[in-house]
C-alpha cells in the first residue's frame, strides 16, 4: 500500500544550519547557537527551540525520561548511558547545556557501579526542573494508579502519583526525520544477519508500538513490521529494502559515534 510522502530530501528551514554541537558533521553555526539560549532566556520563553524539540521527543521514545516528582512541581529531562557511550552522552550534555542546573564544559556525570567484582561507568545527564518540561511530561506520560493501595479519602496519609510513560497519541504530527535518527540512536540496533535496523520499543504497550510503526510508514514511506520481542513485549523492524532509504533520510542528524545503528 502506497502513502503520500513528504520530501525529506532537503533540510527544512527550521533546522537549517542547526545540526550541532559535536552531534553531526556540520558544525554549529552563529545562527544557530541563538536556538540553544541561555538558561534565563529558556525560563522566559517557556518553550524549547524547534530543533531541540525534536530531539528531546525522539530520546523520550527511546531511553530518555522525564522525572516530575508531583503534578505541582516542576519537571527535569534524564538519561543514562552505558560506558562505551561518552561521546554521545557529551554531545547530549552539549545540547542541552543551558538548561542544566550547572552550566560547565562538561554536564555529564560519571557514575562508577559495582556489580560483583566488576566495576562499570556509566554516563548521566539531568536538566535542571523547570516548567517549560512539563508540556513535555503531559505528551509522554499519564497517571496509571496510586501505589498507595491503603488510601482513601479520610486518611491524613497523601497518595503516591505514579506515572507510566506512553507514545503520544498525535505520534504522526510530531514524528519526522530528526525525531527518528535520536530514537534510533537511543534504542535502535542494527542486525547484520538479517542486515535490518530492529528499534526496541518494548517497554510501550503492543497498541502504541503500532501506532509508532504506522507513523513511520505513513510519514516517510518507510515500510515497517512488528515482531513479538519476549512477554508482552513488541519491537519494530526496518527490513532490508528500506535500508537506503532510511539512511538518506536520518544519517545526517546521526553523532558519527552512533552511525553503527544503521550499519554505517
Amino acid at each position: 500500500m502506497k502513502h503520500t510522502t513528504t520530501n525529506y530530501n532537503k533540510v527544512s528551514e527550521p533546522f537549517k544550519n542547526d545540526l550541532l554541537i559535536e552531534t553531526g558533521a556540520k558544525t554549529l553555526s552563529k545562527e544557530s547557537k541563538l536556538l540553544i539560549p541561555s538558561i534565563n532566556h529558556a525560563l522566559a520563553l517557556e518553550i524549547l527551540p524547534d530543533y531541540l524539540e525534536k530531539v528531546l521527543i525522539g530520546l523520550m521514545l527511546g531511553d530518555g525520561s522525564i522525572y516530575r516528582s508531583s503534578l505541582t512541581s516542576n519537571s527535569r529531562f534524564e538519561m543514562s548511558f552505558g560506558q562505551t557511550y561518552k561521546e554521545y552522552a557529551e554531545s547530549i550534555g552539549k545540547l542541552f547545556i543551558n538548561y542544566a542546573s550547572e552550566s560547565s564544559i562538561s554536564t555529564i556525570k560519571t557514575v562508577k557501579l559495582k556489580v560483583k567484582d566488576k566495576v562499570y561507568i556509566n554516563y548521566r545527564f539531568k536538566t535542571a526542573s523547570l516548567s517549560l518540561f512539563n508540556k513535555y511530561h503531559s505528551f509522554f506520560y499519564k497517571i496509571q494508579e496510586y501505589n498507595n493501595t491503603e488510601y482513601n479519602n479520610t486518611s491524613n496519609i497523601k497518595p503516591t502519583l505514579r506515572f507510566i510513560k506512553v507514545i503520544p497519541d498525535n505520534i504522526v504530527e510530531i514524528l519526522d526525520p530528526v525525531v527518528l535518527a535520536y530514537l534510533i540512536m537511543s534504542d535502535g540496533n542494527f542486525d547484520k544477519g538479517r542486515n535490518r535496523v530492529r528499534i526496541y520499543t518494548n517497554s510501550f504497550k503492543k497498541q502504541e508500538v503500532e501506532m509508532l510503526a504506522h507513523a513511520i510508514n505513513t510519514k516517510f514511506g518507510i515500510y515497517t513490521a512488528i515482531l513479538h520481542d519476549r512477554k508482552d513485549q513488541w519491537i519494530i523492524t526496518i527490513g532490508a529494502k528500506e535500508l537506503s532509504s532510511l539512511r538518506y533520510l536520518v544519517s545526517q542528524y546521526f553523532h558519527p559515534s552512533m552511525l553503527y545503528r544503521l550499519g554505517l
